[in-house]
């Protein structure tokens, strides 16, 4: 349905923001920016804003039925309670092509607005449908990209011996002090008995060791060892080809 065809009534609207990230929710800039802009155009198109629905940290592959909240608002919209959902862009909705086009399909079936203000007011209906499928597919295409780019730079860190998680909560000095012990043959019970003794705290600040605890502490120990392994490596396969062995160069006639 076309928005003009709602223009003899003053309609109720909502607007609908999304971020993917962590960092992005807890600024709430992007998300406040998103709304704000439908605000302007709720203002110049006549709507009448009656919910905001943010949805923090959600990724735009997320298929629409696994939010919560924007699921309630495609049911309000199908019983007629709500006439438009707004959204700054339409890779706020959906990043995948397919879902997108599936809402735009639903919105003409059941006889709502899906306004995405990137999308030009007033296009026909063929038109809009293949200008909302372009810019599905760029933005699918960006995200594809995005993930990529991602998981090559992973794969880099790894094969760098960078640790990748949250990092380590032993320190040095246990860690030597567990690592001594288990190679002179002492069980885990052994070394957190050990440790305890010794008045030192586990990483979450209890004051006795059990066995899982120094479990844990061996298995950081091991990552640790190898991580400077495949460090080690790594540097000596940057290092040119040793030339001890390389024959002597002919001796001059």
């Amino acid at each position: 349905m076309t928005e003009q065809a709602h223009v003899s009534r003053r309609l109720k609207a909502v607007s609908y923001a999304r971020v993917s990230t962590g960092a992005q929710a807890e600024s709430g800039l992007s998300t406040e920016a998103q709304h704000c802009a439908v605000d302007r155009a709720a203002a110049d198109r006549g709507w009448q804003i009656i919910e905001r629905i943010t949805d923090d940290a959600v990724s735009g592959r997320t298929p629409t039925q696994r939010r919560p909240r924007l699921r309630a608002a495609l049911e309000q919209l199908r019983e007629g309670r709500i006439q438009v959902l707004a959204v700054a862009r339409s890779d706020r909705l959906a990043r995948s092509t397919i879902e997108l086009l599936r809402l735009y399909e639903r919105a003409e079936i059941e006889g709502w607005t899906l306004a995405a203000l990137d999308a030009p007011v007033g296009l026909a209906c063929p038109e809009s449908h293949l200008f909302i499928g372009v810019r599905a597919l760029i933005s699918e295409f960006e995200s594809a990209m995005a993930s990529a780019r991602t998981t090559e730079a992973l794969a880099i860190a790894r094969s760098r011996g960078v640790r990748l998680g949250r990092p380590s909560q032993h320190d040095e000095a246990t860690k030597t002090l567990a690592s001594h012990a288990r190679a002179e043959g002492r069980s885990l019970a052994q070394i957190a008995a050990e440790l305890t003794s010794l008045g030192i705290l586990t990483p979450t600040g209890k004051t006795t060791w059990s066995r899982s605890s120094v479990q844990s502490l061996m298995r950081t120990i091991a990552h640790d060892q190898a991580t400077r392994d495949r460090a080690e490596a790594h540097d000596r396969a940057q290092l040119p080809p040793s030339r001890d062995n390389d024959p002597p160069p002919p001796r001059a006639a």
